[in-house]
């Protein structure tokens, strides 16, 4: 069960990585619009990880 949580926190991140790269070349095309999206979304997938390691850390103590 743990290592479900684990698998799923490693995919938020690479979602979270992807949505920052497309945030670097916005911004590079000075679409701040956009760059502020993206930055939210990989804010978003990144407090999704944290959330999920917790999860599992809660799931180890019982």
């Amino acid at each position: 069960m743990k290592n479900k949580f684990m698998v799923l926190a490693l995919v938020a991140i690479l979602v979270s990585l992807i949505f920052g790269g497309i945030a670097w070349q916005k911004l590079v095309a000075e679409n701040m619009d956009e760059v502020y999206l993206n930055l939210a979304y990989s804010t978003m997938c990144l407090s999704v990880a944290f959330y999920l390691w917790h999860i599992k850390d809660e799931k180890s103590k019982s």
